[in-house]
């Protein structure tokens, strides 16, 4: 019978290959972790630099809101600046306008439109160097009015308003008032007299207003800290009065009270200054004390004490800490520089211990030129 082949499968050596099988095998696996390590590498590098964007787009998110916020002031500014343009009285010399008379026309149509509790208002206006001020008119009074027929009468000032004034309808007149305007808010009567008696029949109208007698303001620029304060007319002619009435002073005494905390808080070379005043016709004196000495001091334990005055000015002056004088000495200033003594004395030796102060000031005479020099 014819004979039956066998089939010859692979051998083993066919089966698992040889040696360049299993070199071909190391290199595939090799270039395969080659390629994984890159992949990794650029998937770090990748999330590296998203979040380098997230950074760089959370900073440009921040500047534009910072430059939002700018905007949003500028606009604010800008609204504020316009609605001053709106406001009665700008351009003129608003610092010596004082009375504002606001008369209101056909009172009995409005007056017969309103209700308790509703008011006319005054166009803005600008007075004493205040910008924005109102008036707030109700003809037959507010709800918290308690008499029947009255009128009730406010003024609005612009924050940080400290004012001093007195409020009219008509003839009638209430005593001053003084408040302090720390918020956009109106001050004045709820019971101001009764409305009727004051309105003029002839015209059919009635003249409501206020006398501004004395005004300090105070505006606070931005987020900068500054704050600009203004005082009243009244306020520089006193000072200019203070002059004439403390023309025959001829002591001036400055208290300074806790003075042994003084001597702990304040090293050698700080200073403590008087309160500006005025004595024997000099204005705008200062008093300038060193309690632990200044750094021209030479002497353990002693202070330093000067007085400074408006150049041009002559004096007999003689200086006193406590019950140690230095003086009379003639002086004359010629600059901005304080005059007095480095060594004074030993502050130890002249503190109150009852209440724990210390008294120093200056004895003085004025020595005003005998010749009047002028030139041009």
């Amino acid at each position: 019978s014819p004979a039956v082949a066998a089939s010859a499968g692979p051998s083993l050596g066919q089966r698992w290959g040889g040696p360049r099988d299993h070199a071909r095998v190391r290199a595939g696996a090799m270039a395969e972790a080659s390629a994984a390590a890159a992949l990794a590498k650029k998937l770090e590098a990748l999330e590296q630099s998203l979040q380098k964007q997230e950074e760089q787009h959370a900073s440009e998110l921040k500047s534009c809101r910072d430059e939002l916020s700018d905007l949003h002031k500028l606009v604010l500014d800008l609204e504020s600046q316009a609605s001053r343009l709106e406001v009665v009285g700008r351009g003129g010399p608003d610092q010596f306008v004082r009375r504002v008379e606001w008369t209101i026309s056909e009172f009995s149509q409005k007056e017969q439109a309103l209700s308790k509790g509703e008011s006319i208002w005054s166009p803005k206006f600008r007075a004493a160097g205040l910008d924005g001020l109102q008036l707030e008119f109700f003809p037959k009074g507010r709800e918290k009015t308690t008499f029947e027929g009255f009128c009730s009468l406010f003024m609005w000032c612009p924050s940080g308003t400290k004012i001093r004034y007195q409020l009219w309808v008509g003839n009638f007149l209430r005593a001053p008032d003084e408040d302090e305007y720390t918020d956009r808010i109106g001050h004045g009567h709820s019971n101001f007299c009764p409305a009727s008696t004051e309105v003029n029949r002839d015209t059919d109208s009635i003249c409501v207003g206020v006398d501004l007698l004395e005004v300090q303001s105070v505006e606070e620029i931005s987020s900068s800290g500054l704050r600009l304060i203004s005082k009243s007319l009244e306020s520089m002619v006193s000072k200019e009065v203070e002059v004439i009435r403390n023309g025959q002073v001829t002591r001036a005494v400055w208290k300074i009270r806790k003075i042994s905390e003084m001597l702990k808080q304040l090293p050698r070379g700080a200073s403590m200054w008087s309160p500006l005043f005025t004595a024997a016709g000099i204005r705008e004196i200062l008093l300038e004390f060193y309690p632990n000495g200044s750094t021209n001091t030479t002497k353990d334990g002693y202070c330093a004490f000067y007085i400074r005055c408006p150049e041009g000015v002559s004096m007999v002056v003689t200086l006193f800490v406590g019950k140690s004088k230095k003086g009379p000495i003639k002086t004359t200033f010629d600059s901005l520089t304080g005059k007095g003594l480095p060594d004074y004395c030993s502050v130890q030796d002249e503190i109150n211990m009852d209440d724990d102060s210390l008294e120093l000031g200056i004895e003085l005479k004025n020595q005003p030129s005998s010749t009047l020099s002028m030139e041009s």
